[in-house]
């Protein structure tokens, strides 16, 4: 089901610019109509070319912003044409500015017919971040972006509607060549190889996500993770079916699935590649379908609701991720898989259900189940004993309120983590806001005929359920969750490296975290 492919190969070059080869020579263009410092390398008759289009301002220079013509005759270039493509403003340039670039260059190039490109942007010196003392990493920023934009979901589209479609028409964009310095050359290979692994881990997780649940469910998804362990011999899978579940006590997972056809799993994927070395144990809610149960969602509120196996997706992703680059580090992946449906066995509001750690849950809300099966994994997963625990879930339409689709909600028990995975959430462009945990707030989720229930009210809404998650991590464990109700998915296509529909978000900011700080 989930083939991974990457027909983009993206390539340093060195050498001179008129030694490189291919159907375009791309040259950045600040805002403005200043063009790159690096044109100058490319001879006076092409500088005088670009210097004459400028002049006559048939380009701004914000970003995506692109012209072409022919290379002049007596260039002494190798390509056959020039490509001037925005940059916006120079002085606001980020990484996620090139990572924004990246994707607007594959787009670009995928309608305009060019199977190869050259990129002169890398070889500029001034892309330095104001009062830092680190470079942007245009290079791997760039890199990234073009393998993300790159990415399709066409596996339900018949060849007809295909050939008739102008983008991608053929996937001619085949070869993305970023030149760099000679001396450079070697770390940047590095550079892009980790970052092929961590895209082919996005790609995972957005193909996980955008499956239709009358595909996906929790016994495909359990198999999707065996087939993960024998592509990947490093990754051990063990599935727990129902049987199991209702052994461990697990009626968490239980209950939210016994509403549909299709019964629960808990699926584990272990990787110890890592010695001695601490264990990270990451968890996403793996909800393949959410009708809101018997508290049944509206038409509108449920078309999307496939989506709400994100944070799944996201872990699916991790593991592939760290196998195929061969990490020495020691993570499990766990995955609390369901279908919330409404029948006559789906359990009701009003119902009390005893979780595997003995905590008794009053059920105000079938449509508040995520935190349900969480809570059963959270507890299953302190028998790992791991260095630090992260949750990943679309838990909450409050998150997506507060925050829309540009952070994720981040609360944690362990002020030092929250910083870490902040820092790791800017480093990738995958951002993460954090909210309180004030012990306040544990007063909403009270109940008066069980131990908690599982919504607190309107009020704070994301935060009562990372409360009610709280209550089933050990107070000693660094433990922290990410809300990503309003990141997971994009419908509005306004990104050039993010496509609509699933994002594979959770991937590339953990690959951040665990390269600062577990590697």
């Amino acid at each position: 089901m989930n083939k991974i492919e990457q027909s983009l190969a993206v390539e340093i070059a060195t050498g001179v610019v008129p030694g490189w080869k291919g159907d375009a020579l791309i040259i950045g263009v600040y805002e403005g109509g200043e063009a790159q410092a690096a044109l100058s390398l490319c001879g006076k008759v092409v500088i005088h070319e670009v210097q004459q289009r400028l002049a006559e301002k048939w380009l701004r220079g914000s970003l995506g912003e692109s012209i072409a013509f022919p290379t002049p005759a007596n260039s002494g270039l190798l390509v056959s044409r020039i490509v001037l493509l925005g940059m916006g403003k120079k002085e606001s340039l980020t990484t996620e500015s090139f990572r924004a670039l990246g994707g607007h260059i594959t787009t670009l190039c995928h309608k305009s017919g060019i199977t190869s490109c050259h990129l002169l942007i890398t070889l500029d010196t001034y892309h330095k971040p104001k009062q830092k003392r680190t470079r942007i990493p245009v290079v791997e920023a760039l890199a990234e972006g073009a393998w993300l934009a790159d990415y399709r979901f066409d596996h339900f589209k018949s060849k007809a509607v295909e050939e008739s479609k102008e983008a991608f028409k053929d996937h001619p964009f085949k070869r993305l060549f970023l030149g760099v310095q000679a001396t450079e050359a070697a770390e940047e290979k590095k550079r892009l190889l980790a970052m092929k692994w961590v895209t082919r881990g996005v790609i995972l997780a957005r193909n996980l996500g955008n499956q239709p649940a009358n595909l996906l469910n929790p016994e495909t998804l359990a198999q999707e993770a065996q087939q993960l362990a024998e592509r990947l011999p490093h990754i051990k899978t063990t599935v727990h079916n129902e049987k199991i579940l209702a052994k461990k006590g697990m009626n968490g997972i239980l209950a939210v699935g016994s509403g549909s056809h299709t019964p629960p799993r808990l699926i584990v994927m272990e990787y110890r590649q890592g010695g001695d070395r601490p264990v990270l144990a990451v968890i996403g809610k793996g909800i393949t379908f959410d009708s809101g149960g018997l508290s049944l969602k509206s038409g509108e509120g449920m078309v999307d609701m496939k989506f709400d196996m994100c944070g799944a997706a996201a872990v699916f992703g991790l593991m592939q991720m760290v196998a195929e680059m061969a990490l020495p580090i020691n993570v499990v992946g766990i995955v609390p898989a369901a279908e919330n449906m409404p029948s006559a066995t789906a359990q009701r509001p009003g119902d009390v259900i005893k979780t595997a750690k003995g905590i008794f849950v009053e059920v105000v809300n079938t449509d508040a189940e995520g935190r349900l099966i969480l809570a059963d994994a959270l507890h299953y997963a302190a028998s790992f004993k791991p260095a630090v625990l992260i949750d990943l879930a679309t838990l909450t339409g409050a998150c997506a309120v507060a925050l829309g689709g540009q952070a994720s909600g981040l609360m944690s028990n362990n002020d030092p983590l929250r910083r870490q995975l902040e820092k790791a959430g800017d480093r990738s462009g995958e951002r993460l806001w954090p909210l309180p945990l004030f012990a306040e707030y544990q007063e909403q989720i009270k109940s008066t005929v069980a131990d908690i229930k599982n919504v607190g009210g309107r009020e704070a809404g994301a935060i009562t359920a990372a409360c009610f998650l709280s209550r089933f991590v050990e107070s000693n464990q660094p433990w922290a969750h990410v809300d990503i109700a309003g990141t997971a998915y994009d419908m509005s296509g306004s990104r050039p490296h993010v496509p609509k529909g699933a994002v594979g978000v959770g991937v590339r900011f953990l690959y951040r975290f665990i390269q600062a700080h577990w590697m």
